[in-house]
């Protein structure tokens, strides 16, 4: 008697295709194919995200929406991706005339119907659209219960600088139940601003957090922490007080080198990873990670910053603008992307911390065309073996690339082409 084995789960990756308004499934093992290498065959679908919407205001849906797909963050249960919208249903001209004040949207995607063939070009993967209710939609974590979400907002409507409110998703029924006001900064200048900056780098910006990415640990009952672009800091928020809609959330505010975008958590919930990329003040450009310790932030929140890296470089007056610091699934490493710098780095987290040399590998990302890499966001496979990283400069429909690192070998294995245009964030997760 024969015996049917289960089919092995496969690895995938999501990732954000931005102004080509798509999100795209990448199957690992193609994009791991030497005859692959610097092309699109890897990619097995793309994925509408953003509806159609009237220019005139007729019921005739007759365009795309420019909601510049950017952040995708993969449901514990893995049955649903969150499809971040910076600019939710903006028209083309609003987005492409001035890409940040617009109301963001989130996009649910159900992740079976996304290999579907049929799904290809369309909009048939996606389950819901909810409103995020606020402007320039950016961080989007899932609590550990899979019940709730924290989202950003960076801006306010018309403006690039403004946001100050992270607001909390319920899952089930796909709405925003709260908005969690965050404090303001101290710029050593009245707050708000008057007028509020129009576009960074302006002097103008200190006042308002401007969240980019966002992240929770279990720790304290659950607490989410989030990278303040505007105020060059970390807010520390309880994830049960904000879910309650309480005005004391916000916890304390932990300072770092320059505005970040990208923070994670370790699987453990014991360290937070920032990535600090620029000042909004002066536009000056960072150079470091910061690595938090998590139970210090809640008791002791100045000496929560437990080591700051410096990445990309040897050099501590380079600008690189570390761009998304992400751990490996055993919490032993992290990796830092450098848009500036056209590298990514491997970091040891036990000698970081205590203060020894802790580059492990730096490795220079190369695009099949020449161009600059401007490394972004970071997928990890959850046997933490391979790494894809998403890049290239904003330019033309399918300019970006995806490389996919060996982090064992520390070998880029693969690079991926056709990716839309200005990839942000990736995700990953796996199917039979």
């Amino acid at each position: 008697m024969s015996i049917t084995m289960p089919a092995m789960a496969k690895d995938y990756f999501l990732a954000s295709g931005r102004w080509d308004n798509v999100v795209l499934v990448i199957d690992l093992d193609k994009a791991l194919d030497p005859a692959n290498d610097g092309t699109a065959k890897a990619v097995v679908n793309r994925l509408r995200v953003t509806p159609d919407i009237s220019l005139d205001g007729s019921d005739r849906k007759d365009t795309v929406a420019s909601g510049q797909p950017i952040i995708v963050t993969i449901a514990p249960d893995q049955r649903r991706a969150y499809v971040v919208n910076h600019s939710g249903k903006a028209t083309p001209q609003a987005a492409g005339a001035f890409q940040h004040g617009h109301a963001g949207s989130v996009t649910v995607v159900d992740l079976r119907k996304a290999l579907d063939p049929q799904a290809n070009g369309t909009l048939a993967a996606v389950e819901a659209h909810i409103d995020s209710e606020g402007f320039g939609a950016t961080g989007f974590a899932i609590s550990p219960d899979g019940k709730y979400a924290a989202l950003a907002h960076a801006e306010r409507e018309g403006d690039e600088d403004g946001g100050r409110h992270i607001n909390i998703v319920d899952l089930a029924a796909n709405k925003v139940i709260h908005k969690i006001e965050q404090a303001y900064g101290k710029p050593g200048f009245p707050c708000p601003p008057d007028p509020v900056p129009h576009s960074a780098p302006h002097p103008s910006f200190g006042c308002f957090p401007d969240t980019n990415g966002v992240t929770i640990s279990p720790l304290g009952g659950g607490t989410i922490f989030t990278a303040n672009g505007g105020t060059d800091d970390i807010s520390v928020i309880d994830l049960k007080k904000a879910v309650a809609g309480a005005a004391d959330a916000e916890r304390a505010r932990i300072p770092v080198q320059a505005g970040g975008f990208g923070i994670s958590t370790s699987l453990d919930g014991r360290l937070v990873a920032h990535a600090s990329r620029e000042n909004a003040r002066d536009g000056k450009e960072a150079n470091t990670i910061s690595i938090i310790d998590v139970e210090k932030a809640l008791s002791d929140p100045a000496k929560a910053e437990v080591a700051r890296v410096l990445v990309g470089t040897d050099d501590s007056g380079t600008a690189t603008r570390p761009f998304v610091a992400a751990f490996t699934p055993d919490g032993k490493r992290i990796l830092s992307t450098q848009f500036r710098s056209n590298n990514i780095d491997i970091i040891d987290v036990d000698k970081a911390i205590a203060g020894q040399p802790s580059t492990i590998r730096r490795i220079e990302l190369k695009t099949p065309t020449g161009e600059p890499s401007r490394p972004r966001g970071i997928a990890i496979t959850p046997d933490g073996r391979y790494a894809a990283i998403t890049g290239a400069p904003k330019g033309k429909s399918n300019s970006s690339v995806v490389w996919i690192v060996d982090l064992a070998s520390h070998e880029v294995k693969g690079r991926v082409t056709e990716i839309g245009n200005e990839s942000y964030m990736i995700g990953t997760f796996q199917a039979n």
